[in-house]
């Protein structure tokens, strides 16, 4: 089975920066993030898109 999201931990290795920056750029609203529980995930597929430029967040 595929998974559907990214912890943060794997965007960070991902994008080749630490955990500590990716919360950062989450905190900032600009890695795509939601809740699951207490837990924040980056879908993968909007990610995806987000990497690619495909997608642009809304602030």
């Amino acid at each position: 089975m595929e998974k559907l999201v990214y912890s943060i931990q794997e965007v960070a290795e991902l994008l080749g920066i630490s955990r500590s920056y990716a919360y950062e750029l989450v905190r900032k609203g600009e890695i795509p993030v939601l809740m699951l529980g207490k837990k924040r995930v980056v879908p993968k597929e909007k990610f995806n898109r987000w990497v690619n430029g495909e997608e642009e967040l809304e602030k």
